[in-house]
């Protein structure tokens, strides 16, 4: 494994996570129609989450 030496590090670090994927289970049960799928941006309405600005 590269280890990889940063400046802002005083000594690299082993075995160090970067980061990890959360990808839920997801079924195939319901799908939008392939015009409101373009328009909402997904096939899948669990996986639609409209951006509501100030939250």
């Amino acid at each position: 494994m590269h280890e990889h030496k940063s400046p802002y590090m005083k000594e690299p670090k082993k075995k160090m996570i970067l980061a990890r994927a959360y990808v839920p289970f997801q079924r195939l049960d319901k799908t939008y129609s392939p015009e409101e799928a373009l328009m909402r941006g997904t096939l899948f309405p669990e996986l639609y989450q409209p951006f509501v600005r100030g939250h």
